[in-house]
């Protein structure tokens, strides 16, 4: 049965497995055998890892937003957490869209299961 499955990225990028594993995890739910709808929502520290000038290659993100893009996975970027960091919308990388803290905390009700990384 497909589900609609939020996968929140709250840590920072570096030092950490968070972001890569949490886009892995990502990757295989939207390419598992019921092909759920996943997003990808980048809020609190996580911001940092939405960031145009981020190296996603050095992050080991690449691949698994290449596959995540195929399954027709979105990815999102908290413009609460933004601007509480001081991050603005011209620092977001292109394939990631801004929503405000109010549509996301409605992506997670709607969910049939949230993801935590």
């Amino acid at each position: 049965m497909k589900r609609d499955v939020v996968v929140l990225l709250t840590r920072s990028p570096y030092g950490r497995v968070h972001v890569p594993e949490g886009l892995r995890a990502a990757r295989g739910v939207a390419a598992g055998f019921d092909r759920h709808d996943v997003s990808v929502v980048f809020t609190q520290d996580g911001i940092y890892a939405a960031r145009a000038a981020i190296d996603r290659d050095a992050l080991n993100m690449t691949g698994h937003l290449v596959d995540l893009a195929k399954e027709d996975g979105d990815l999102f970027v908290d413009e609460a957490s933004m601007a509480a960091r001081d991050v603005t919308r011209d620092e977001i990388a292109s394939d990631v869209g801004v929503r405000s803290g109010e549509e996301i905390a409605s992506m997670i009700e709607r969910a049939d299961h949230t993801l935590d990384f």
